[in-house]
């Protein structure tokens, strides 16, 4: 499933492509993905408006076209879009067609249909993003108080920090020195320090790494989302850890997904 920088990442590659381009058609292909897509008749507000640029709250991407409505894009664990200078036969999964201005076609895909495709306002609130100044040792220290849960679900909450997925979180508390199954109350004022600089470390670099990985006009399909990560503990299971180098890499279950951590290093 995309994380926060790959969302990140196609926001700014569709916003190369498509600012002052415009909607002028919309065929919806198939009606229903995680939510029912709108209709031709529903997205008229928008038809015919200037594309001003892509906007990014945690894992859904808004298209802006300098009104109150804004077509809301959210990936799912599959979904992607495809650029294309016409209509492609051999694209599958394919769930809504936008005909361009330009007379290039925009076409979202999904093939396990989680991702969503709305007509709606700009939210007023949005959770806690990993950045600089928004996310603060007190934010963590209060949403951690009193909770059993361990500290990876916890910062893997999208009501509590947006759009932090598996192998940032894992990144992160290798970072801090933090064990993944740790109680989120369990966690001390330094500790929690730690960690929240480790997150808005991670989440950075891994920003600043896919928008690197663009063109001035890059491709719009599958693989935009896919750039080039190091990672230092995720996926990492049996392996000498990166940082201590005597440590053996071990995993957990959290949730239902791998955690890998060293023993050594994360306490």
């Amino acid at each position: 499933m995309p994380e926060l920088p790959e969302v990140n990442t196609l926001a700014v590659a569709l916003a190369r492509q498509l600012r002052g381009d415009s909607i002028t058609e919309w065929h919806r292909l198939s009606p229903k993905l995680r939510l029912p897509i709108p209709g031709s008749k529903e997205a008229r507000a928008i038809i015919g408006g200037k594309i001003v640029g892509i906007k990014r709250v945690a894992k859904n991407l808004y298209f802006d076209f300098a009104g109150e409505l804004f077509l809301k894009a959210h990936l799912g664990m599959t979904g992607h879009f495809h650029l294309t200078p016409e209509p492609l036969k051999e694209l599958k999964h394919a769930h809504l067609r936008l005909k361009l201005q330009s007379g290039r076609i925009l076409t979202f895909c999904d093939p396990r249909r989680f991702g969503s495709i709305e007509i709606t306002a700009f939210p007023d609130e949005c959770v806690t993003e990993p950045f600089a100044g928004i996310l603060t040792p007190q934010y963590l220290a209060t949403v951690c108080a009193k909770k059993q849960c361990s500290i990876k679900a916890l910062i893997m909450d999208q009501q509590i920090i947006a759009g932090l997925g598996n192998i940032y979180a894992a990144e992160a508390l290798f970072a801090a020195g933090i064990r993944p199954d740790r109680a989120a109350a369990s966690l001390s004022r330094t500790e929690l320090k730690k960690l929240c600089q480790a997150i808005i470390t991670v989440i950075d670099k891994a920003v600043k790494d896919g928008i690197a990985s663009l063109t001035d006009q890059p491709e719009i399909d599958a693989d935009t989302t896919h750039f080039e990560i190091t990672t230092l503990i995720y996926g990492q299971q049996g392996g000498l850890c990166s940082k201590c180098r005597k440590g053996t890499v071990e995993m957990v279950r959290i949730g239902g997904r791998s955690s890998c951590y060293c023993p050594l290093c994360q306490k």
